[in-house]
């Protein structure tokens, strides 16, 4: 059995990887198979207590001790702004002022969008169905609608877990990471636009029709759940600016930050709706909570099997990989492409892909990569990982949209492979727009 401890340190990491994600095929929670792997590969790499040591040690540093309880605050204020009905409201808001269909048919899958939560597209399929009383579109293409619409925000918006961890990753603060990333949701918009909405409604009139003329701009409506949540991004942005000039900085100031802003949006969030706070409690008694935090700890296990020394000299596995690889002539740019997107194909989930795949591509970039580099492979890498993610049939949105309007999930593709295409192709010339400009 010698020669296992002997192979190559790709061969482990890689073994590792396509081990947690066939884990998860075979329907062991995601973080319970990170975990499982983070504790193997500290094994398989010899350093014995010393490694395992090494990782309960960086559990108690502060950012990652910060990371699990941001993440159970991120969900219940996502829960909190359903039950107080704040989401509700602010949708008929909207609905009941715009009144251009295609404006609405995909701008409800956004709004929702905006709160993160398992298989959220089946929230807004309702209201998309609702917005298509003339049956102008066929099934396929009202999936394609709820399923790309509902994801236009997730590269850059701070309730999804998924950011949060790529920021921790890459080291960006939260405004330098919404500047690189904003972007390509104003490209997702465009995608979605030529491929999916173009046509929507043409001929039939500039309307919603007539009861619907004299429909008026409720702001109390519109701003009910979006007060909270600009509570939460305005102080999570001004906390990440100004705590460094405290001597907070980096990833600490970041998290720090948003925990501060979870806890007063949430109080924006509860304000007047007091009686539902107990209640919203449960949250705390269901499994798939506590699931999350199992991965969060899973994937903080595993970025630390990989960069544990090995030696006195500082070496790791993604060093000695990172050599390796070097010296076989894989090129880097395309591991940053192709094991992002394999991990969002596979575990159809954003949170998945960042922390199956960053731990190895940032640890391939050395230690301290300049921020024209750092933010470079943040877009590019991300970007990848997504479009796996927004492609593969384990995606629940995907599965549970298809489902609600009775349609094979393949029918969807051909609305969706164009749309993706933009993405990709925004992903090249924004990561070398960051890299030659920053």
């Amino acid at each position: 059995m010698d020669w296992l401890f002997t192979l190559p340190a790709y061969a482990k990491i890689l073994g590792s990887f396509l081990g947690i994600l066939l884990l998860n095929r075979f329907g062991v929670p995601l973080g319970v198979a990170i975990l499982s792997f983070a504790l193997l590969l500290t094994a398989w790499t010899g350093t014995g207590l010393q490694g395992f040591i090494y990782q309960i040690e960086t559990f108690i540093l502060p950012h990652n001790a910060l990371l699990p309880p941001i993440i159970l605050l991120l969900l219940f204020f996502s829960d909190s702004l359903k039950r107080t009905g704040r989401m509700d409201r602010t949708i008929g808001g909207l609905k009941d002022w715009l009144q251009r269909k295609h404006l609405i048919i995909a701008g409800l899958p956004a709004l929702v969008g905006l709160l993160p939560m398992p298989a959220g597209a089946l929230f807004s399929a309702p209201f998309v169905a609702a917005m298509d009383e003339e049956k102008e579109l066929t099934p396929a293409r009202k999936v394609a609608i709820n399923y790309w619409f509902r994801h236009i925000w997730e590269y850059w918006w701070p309730l999804y877990p998924g950011v949060i961890l790529a920021m921790q990753y890459a080291g960006l603060s939260v405004l330098t990471y919404f500047l690189i990333q904003v972007p390509f949701t104003a490209a997702a918009i465009l995608g979605g636009y030529l491929f999916i909405l173009r046509g929507i409604g043409k001929g039939k009139g500039e309307g919603m029709g007539s009861e619907r003329a004299n429909s008026t701009w409720d702001a109390e409506a519109v701003f009910s759940a979006i007060l909270p949540i600009g509570v939460l991004v305005l102080v999570s942005i001004m906390g990440s600016a100004l705590l460094p000039l405290l001597g907070v900085k980096g990833t600490l100031a970041n998290l720090v930050a948003m925990l501060v802003g979870l806890l007063l949006a949430l109080i924006a969030s509860f304000a007047g709706h007091g009686s539902t706070f107990l209640p919203a409690l449960s949250l705390f008694r269901k499994k798939e909570t506590w699931l999350m935090v199992v991965l969060v700890l899973g994937i903080q296990a595993f970025s630390a099997a990989l960069l544990c020394p090995l030696d006195g000299a500082g070496g790791t596995l993604v060093t000695g990989m990172r050599d390796e690889l070097v010296r076989t002539g894989i090129p880097l740019i395309t591991i940053v492409m192709v094991i992002p997107f394999i991990s969002g194909a596979v575990t159809g989930v954003a949170f998945g892909f960042v922390g199956a795949s960053f731990p190895i591509v940032f640890a391939l970039l050395g230690p301290d990569p300049s921020l024209a580099v750092a933010a470079a492979t943040t877009s590019f890498a991300y970007t990848f990982g997504y479009m796996g993610m927004m492609l593969s049939p384990m995606h629940a949105c995907f599965v549970v949209t298809a489902e609600y309007f009775r349609t094979p999930i393949y029918g969807a593709y051909r609305y969706l492979l164009g749309p993706a295409a933009i993405m990709l192709v925004t992903a090249g010339v924004l990561s070398a727009a960051w890299y030659f400009l920053l």
